[in-house]
Protein backbone atom coordinates (compact mmCIF):
# COMPACT_ATOMS: atom_id res chain seq x y z
CA UNK A 1 0.00 0.00 0.00
CA UNK A 2 2.77 2.43 0.91
CA UNK A 3 4.59 1.64 -2.35
CA UNK A 4 1.43 2.37 -4.35
CA UNK A 5 1.03 5.76 -2.64
CA UNK A 6 4.69 6.63 -3.15
CA UNK A 7 4.67 5.54 -6.80
CA UNK A 8 1.47 7.50 -7.46
CA UNK A 9 3.03 10.62 -5.95
CA UNK A 10 6.18 10.03 -7.97
CA UNK A 11 4.22 9.63 -11.23
CA UNK A 12 2.28 12.84 -10.62
CA UNK A 13 5.49 14.70 -9.76
CA UNK A 14 7.18 13.39 -12.92
CA UNK A 15 4.31 14.60 -15.12
CA UNK A 16 4.27 17.99 -13.37
CA UNK A 17 8.06 18.30 -13.74
CA UNK A 18 7.81 17.49 -17.45
CA UNK A 19 5.04 20.06 -17.88
CA UNK A 20 7.07 22.67 -15.99
CA UNK A 21 10.05 21.95 -18.26
CA UNK A 22 7.85 22.52 -21.31
CA UNK A 23 6.65 25.82 -19.83
CA UNK A 24 10.20 26.91 -19.07
CA UNK A 25 11.33 25.97 -22.59
CA UNK A 26 8.43 27.93 -24.09
CA UNK A 27 9.34 31.06 -22.13
CA UNK A 28 12.98 30.75 -23.26
CA UNK A 29 12.08 30.07 -26.91
CA UNK A 30 13.62 26.59 -26.75
CA UNK A 31 10.57 24.41 -27.44
CA UNK A 32 11.87 22.65 -30.57
CA UNK A 33 15.28 21.62 -29.20
CA UNK A 34 13.69 20.63 -25.91
CA UNK A 35 11.14 18.53 -27.84
CA UNK A 36 14.07 16.33 -28.87
CA UNK A 37 15.62 16.09 -25.40
CA UNK A 38 12.69 16.16 -22.96
CA UNK A 39 11.32 12.67 -23.80
CA UNK A 40 14.34 11.33 -21.92
CA UNK A 41 12.75 12.55 -18.66
CA UNK A 42 9.72 10.22 -18.69
CA UNK A 43 11.59 7.40 -20.42
CA UNK A 44 14.35 7.32 -17.78
CA UNK A 45 12.02 8.38 -15.00
CA UNK A 46 9.66 5.46 -15.57
CA UNK A 47 12.18 2.82 -16.65
CA UNK A 48 13.22 1.78 -13.13
CA UNK A 49 9.64 1.08 -11.98
CA UNK A 50 7.89 -2.28 -12.07
CA UNK A 51 6.14 -3.10 -15.35
CA UNK A 52 2.61 -2.32 -14.15
CA UNK A 53 3.81 0.92 -12.56
CA UNK A 54 5.50 1.89 -15.83
CA UNK A 55 2.25 1.20 -17.65
CA UNK A 56 0.40 3.42 -15.17
CA UNK A 57 3.01 6.12 -15.72
CA UNK A 58 2.72 5.93 -19.51
CA UNK A 59 -1.06 6.01 -19.21
CA UNK A 60 -0.81 9.15 -17.07
CA UNK A 61 1.60 10.73 -19.56
CA UNK A 62 -0.83 9.84 -22.34
CA UNK A 63 -3.59 11.74 -20.53
CA UNK A 64 -1.15 14.66 -20.19
CA UNK A 65 -0.50 14.40 -23.94
CA UNK A 66 -4.20 14.63 -24.65
CA UNK A 67 -4.50 17.79 -22.59
CA UNK A 68 -1.87 19.66 -24.66
CA UNK A 69 -4.34 21.90 -26.47
CA UNK A 70 -7.28 21.45 -24.08
CA UNK A 71 -6.99 24.99 -22.65
CA UNK A 72 -8.03 26.31 -26.07
CA UNK A 73 -11.41 24.85 -25.17
CA UNK A 74 -12.85 24.30 -28.63
CA UNK A 75 -15.11 21.26 -29.11
CA UNK A 76 -12.54 19.46 -31.34
CA UNK A 77 -9.83 19.93 -28.68
CA UNK A 78 -12.15 18.56 -26.00
CA UNK A 79 -13.11 15.62 -28.25
CA UNK A 80 -9.47 14.74 -28.93
CA UNK A 81 -8.73 14.91 -25.21
CA UNK A 82 -11.62 12.53 -24.47
CA UNK A 83 -10.47 10.07 -27.16
CA UNK A 84 -6.91 10.09 -25.83
CA UNK A 85 -8.21 9.78 -22.26
CA UNK A 86 -10.16 6.71 -23.38
CA UNK A 87 -7.08 5.26 -25.10
CA UNK A 88 -5.04 5.77 -21.92
CA UNK A 89 -7.70 4.05 -19.81
CA UNK A 90 -8.15 1.11 -22.19
CA UNK A 91 -4.38 0.82 -22.71
CA UNK A 92 -3.86 0.56 -18.97
CA UNK A 93 -6.85 -1.69 -18.35
CA UNK A 94 -5.81 -4.17 -21.02
CA UNK A 95 -2.05 -3.69 -20.56
CA UNK A 96 -1.31 -2.39 -24.04
CA UNK A 97 1.52 0.03 -24.67
CA UNK A 98 0.70 -0.45 -28.36
CA UNK A 99 -2.60 1.33 -27.82
CA UNK A 100 -0.80 4.07 -25.90
CA UNK A 101 1.75 4.36 -28.72
CA UNK A 102 -1.09 4.71 -31.24
CA UNK A 103 -2.42 7.66 -29.22
CA UNK A 104 1.01 9.31 -29.29
CA UNK A 105 1.37 8.79 -33.04
CA UNK A 106 -2.19 9.99 -33.70
CA UNK A 107 -1.46 13.12 -31.71
CA UNK A 108 1.29 13.97 -34.20
CA UNK A 109 -1.40 14.25 -36.87
CA UNK A 110 -3.44 16.44 -34.53
CA UNK A 111 -0.43 18.73 -34.03
CA UNK A 112 -0.44 19.75 -37.70
CA UNK A 113 -3.97 21.22 -37.54
CA UNK A 114 -3.82 25.01 -37.40
CA UNK A 115 -4.90 26.63 -34.16
CA UNK A 116 -4.51 30.02 -32.51
CA UNK A 117 -1.77 29.78 -29.91
CA UNK A 118 -0.15 32.54 -27.87
CA UNK A 119 3.14 33.72 -29.38
CA UNK A 120 5.14 32.02 -26.63
CA UNK A 121 3.68 28.66 -27.76
CA UNK A 122 4.08 29.20 -31.52
CA UNK A 123 6.62 26.33 -31.72
CA UNK A 124 4.55 23.97 -29.56
CA UNK A 125 3.14 21.90 -32.45
CA UNK A 126 6.61 21.26 -33.91
CA UNK A 127 8.09 20.45 -30.50
CA UNK A 128 5.12 18.25 -29.70
CA UNK A 129 5.54 16.27 -32.93
CA UNK A 130 9.15 15.53 -31.99
CA UNK A 131 8.29 14.61 -28.40
CA UNK A 132 5.29 12.50 -29.44
CA UNK A 133 7.25 10.61 -32.09
CA UNK A 134 10.12 9.75 -29.74
CA UNK A 135 7.75 8.53 -27.03
CA UNK A 136 5.65 6.58 -29.56
CA UNK A 137 8.73 4.81 -30.91
CA UNK A 138 9.92 4.04 -27.38
CA UNK A 139 6.53 2.58 -26.44
CA UNK A 140 6.52 0.42 -29.58
CA UNK A 141 10.06 -0.76 -28.87
CA UNK A 142 9.28 -1.65 -25.26
CA UNK A 143 5.90 -3.29 -25.70
CA UNK A 144 7.04 -6.88 -25.10
CA UNK A 145 9.00 -5.90 -21.99
CA UNK A 146 5.86 -4.45 -20.42
CA UNK A 147 3.80 -7.67 -20.82
CA UNK A 148 1.85 -6.04 -23.58
CA UNK A 149 -1.24 -7.20 -25.36
CA UNK A 150 -1.38 -6.31 -29.03
CA UNK A 151 -3.83 -3.61 -30.04
CA UNK A 152 -5.95 -6.24 -31.84
CA UNK A 153 -6.08 -8.32 -28.65
CA UNK A 154 -7.12 -5.24 -26.65
CA UNK A 155 -10.03 -4.54 -28.96
CA UNK A 156 -11.08 -8.21 -28.91
CA UNK A 157 -11.04 -8.38 -25.10
CA UNK A 158 -12.76 -5.02 -24.73
CA UNK A 159 -15.51 -6.17 -27.10
CA UNK A 160 -16.00 -9.35 -25.09
CA UNK A 161 -16.24 -7.30 -21.90
CA UNK A 162 -18.90 -5.05 -23.42
CA UNK A 163 -20.89 -8.03 -24.73
CA UNK A 164 -20.79 -9.72 -21.32
CA UNK A 165 -21.90 -6.46 -19.68
CA UNK A 166 -18.95 -6.30 -17.22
Amino acid sequence: MLRAVLVTGYLIALVLLTGAAVGFAARQGWLVPVGLILPVLPIVGLRWLRAKEQLAGWSLFTVWLGSTYLPIGTPPEVAVFLVILGAAFVGYRYRSTQLLAMAWFAHIAWDVFPRDLPAVLADLPAACMLFDGIVGVYLCASWRRLFDASAAEVFRRAGETVLRGN
